[in-house]
């Protein structure tokens, strides 16, 4: 009698509310579940794509650049802003792929996203409340869910407190000598008055976009990371599906994090980039590797760290883009610039 109650109430749900719940908290999988039939390539991303500066005479975001290369292919982008592998496995699978799969997926591979803040961000609850209705239950099941609250729904002081122990108490790892064990201790050596102004008073915004970027890039990379789990399920599906798969690895300010804390930094964002590019370069996986294309100046955010550029930065990265894909769309492709 449960299981016809159920399937009854689950109906008139399907003919009734779900389609406005749908439209409402899950606007990103709607996208993908309507424009499926006519796209080619899938770009996913968050603001790194869309973000402009107001000076920028040109406006188009990264994917929109890219797809200028491909006149003849329709390449849809699908963006909520702080998103990470963890969403975009979900919008993944909303592809049916006996109705039509695409030919590629772009997906963006932001090196912030493994770290502490990112993860225990406190855009994190919403960001899962974005996905709950497209959950393999029922959707009378999963409206219920989403009433109770039932998926990850910490409060801000919970992931606040979750991050800023995993800061205190992760080891970072170097093959060399180095007086910091993690990034607290990175973070409390640098705000001690490291840059010192000519009067001998301190430097504060400088000590703190320095701290700002030890925070967002003094991480070791390993298995157990949550979006390396995440990732390995978005390079598994596509293969499952014969879907090409392009991790598009975003452009870092190596520039200011070398000038700002110094080589051992610098270090630890290379070798995080040449763990995933190991990992991934591999079976119809291609990573896009932008880490070191893009000068200090073209990051629209000067005082902290973001994957923001103006439209110079935005080119190189797009143009990065097209060129791997140039190498299964070959007879697609046109030198757009």
């Amino acid at each position: 009698m449960l299981i016809i109650l159920i399937i009854g109430l689950d109906l008139i749900y399907n003919f009734t509310l779900y389609k406005r719940d749908l439209n409402e908290k899950c606007e990103q999988i709607v996208e993908v579940k309507t424009k499926q039939k006519n796209t080619d390539i899938f770009y996913f991303g968050e603001s790194s794509n869309f973000n402009i500066r107001e000076t920028d005479s040109i406006k188009n975001s990264i994917s929109e650049i890219t797809a200028f290369f491909f006149p003849t292919l329709t390449l849809t982008s699908i963006n909520k802003p702080a998103t990470h592998a963890g969403i975009y496995k979900e919008w993944l699978k909303q592809i049916n792929v006996n109705e039509k799969k695409p030919k590629a997926v772009i997906v963006t591979l932001n090196m912030r996203s493994f770290d502490a803040a990112w993860i225990h961000s406190r855009l994190e609850t919403q960001l899962q409340e974005s996905i709950v209705l497209a959950q393999s239950y029922p959707n009378i099941i999963n409206r219920f869910l989403l009433s109770l609250q039932a998926f990850d729904n910490k409060t801000e002081q919970q992931r606040e407190a979750e991050m800023l122990k995993e800061w205190e108490t992760t080891p970072l790892i170097f093959p060399f000598p180095f007086k910091y064990k993690t990034v607290r201790e990175w973070d409390n050596g640098i705000a001690q008055g490291t840059y010192i102004k000519a009067d001998g008073s301190w430097d504060h915004d400088k000590i703190t976009l320095a701290c700002h970027y030890v925070k967002g890039y003094a991480f070791n990379i390993h298995d157990n990371n949550p979006r390396i789990k995440d990732f390995d399920e978005i390079a598994d599906w596509c293969n499952k599906n014969k879907v090409s798969l392009y991790l598009n690895l975003m452009a870092e300010n190596v520039e200011y994090a070398d000038s700002l804390v110094g080589k051992e930094l610098v270090f630890l964002m290379k070798q995080n980039r040449d763990y995933l590019i190991k990992r991934y370069q591999k079976n119809n996986c291609v990573v896009v590797d932008n880490l070191e294309l893009v000068d200090g100046k073209e990051f629209t955010d000067q005082n902290w760290t973001t994957e923001h550029y103006g439209y110079k930065g935005r080119m190189i990265i797009a143009k990065n883009v097209a060129k791997a894909l140039n190498k299964q769309f070959v007879k697609e492709y046109k030198n757009a610039y």
